[in-house]
């Protein structure tokens, strides 16, 4: 009897002993920092178990004790919130900070800039080759309808509306939370105050943003959006069509670089050539210079335009004008492209086809 009291006693020594030196190894793991005394980069891949997350941190050397670490994850009931994605580690991290970084998802973020003047085709392909998501995913999402909810209106799809800027975005990250942040930000460029001008002057939303898409297409530099824009408010006020080449070449597959008459000719939805009014869409996603130029045209009479080759335009109020213009600009062109031949030592060109 005396031997068995003696033996429980002894093993109830050894348990608390054991406790003890569990408990004390475990504080000492709590409030010791990792090993790297460098920020170290971390890939956590999606749907990844507890188990695998710290097998990956124990090769990082950002986990002393794999079996501490899942007692604490388990223990601050973590094991099923740690978010897959990048991440930076800061050096000299305890194990609870680092469970806050992934619980809490504070991914590595990465810079997108999408031009003015991209179309959803170019978002998507940007945001793929970025590795941010799927460009096939994020075409086709973009190009069902959506509502705004700043504007209050049905949209067919979102060319126009993904506003061009420059964006934060972890890698492999949702196409639906990437259009969602985009548009947040259209709501703040897009103030109440250009919502209630574009209702002054007769236009729903989605018809300023479309003028503005075909504005951006047209415009090489900015100070000439404005007059761009009168042109295109005089022609619909008078019942004219557009004749915006860039509304033609939004609908064609595969474009040259040269429009041909039958490309004028082609009943696409786009082409204003054919159709009256605005097309149906907006042809680009329109910066905001572009979408003010929209809203506040240069007061004009100006019925007409026909670019230079340094970008700028000419503007003229009749189609007479308008057609001496257009024979200044070969006449301007053929002799640049004359001197550049000269310079290259071509002295004497072929005029066999009939140069202006």
């Amino acid at each position: 009897m005396r031997f068995l009291k003696k033996l429980v006693f002894s093993l109830a020594i050894l348990f608390f002993s054991a406790i003890f030196i569990l408990g004390f190894n475990f504080i000492i793991f709590l409030y010791t920092p990792s090993s790297p005394s460098r920020p170290v980069y971390v890939e956590i891949p999606h749907a990844a178990s507890f188990r695998k997350i710290t097998h990956i941190l124990k090769e990082k050397n950002l986990v002393s004790s794999p079996w501490f670490f899942l007692l604490l994850g388990k223990y601050k009931k973590l094991t099923f919130r740690l978010q897959s994605g990048e991440y930076l580690i800061p050096p000299k991290i305890r194990p609870l900070q680092l469970l806050s970084i992934l619980s809490h998802g504070k991914v590595i973020l990465h810079s997108v800039t999408f031009p003015e003047g991209s179309t959803v085709r170019d978002f998507a392909d940007i945001l793929e080759s970025k590795s941010i998501c799927s460009a096939y995913q994020f075409r086709a999402l973009a190009m069902k309808p959506h509502r705004i909810d700043c504007f209050h209106e049905e949209f067919r799809n979102l060319e126009g509306a993904l506003f061009p800027d420059t964006y934060l975005f972890p890698k492999n990250y949702p196409p639906a939370l990437v259009i969602k942040k985009i548009l947040k930000h259209l709501c703040k460029v897009y103030t109440p105050r250009m919502r209630k001008r574009a209702k002054e002057i007769g236009m729903t939303n989605r018809e300023v943003l479309t003028l503005a898409s075909i504005i951006q297409r047209e415009a090489f530099y900015k100070r000439e959006m404005p007059i761009i824009s009168s042109v295109f408010h005089n022609r619909l006020k008078k019942g004219m069509r557009l004749q915006s080449d860039p509304t033609v070449i939004y609908d064609l597959p595969f474009f040259t670089g040269k429009l041909k008459k039958e490309d004028l000719l082609r009943p696409t939805p786009h082409n204003t050539y054919r159709i009256k009014g605005l097309p149906p869409d907006p042809i680009c996603n329109p910066g905001k210079a572009a979408i003010l130029a929209a809203l506040y045209p240069a007061k004009t009479k100006y019925l007409y335009f026909v670019a230079r080759r340094d970008g700028t335009h000419i503007f003229s109020k009749t189609l007479t004008e308008h057609n001496i213009a257009v024979l200044l600009y070969r006449r301007e062109s053929s002799i640049e492209i004359k001197n550049d031949l000269k310079e290259k030592g071509i002295e004497n060109p072929s005029s066999s086809s009939g140069s202006p």
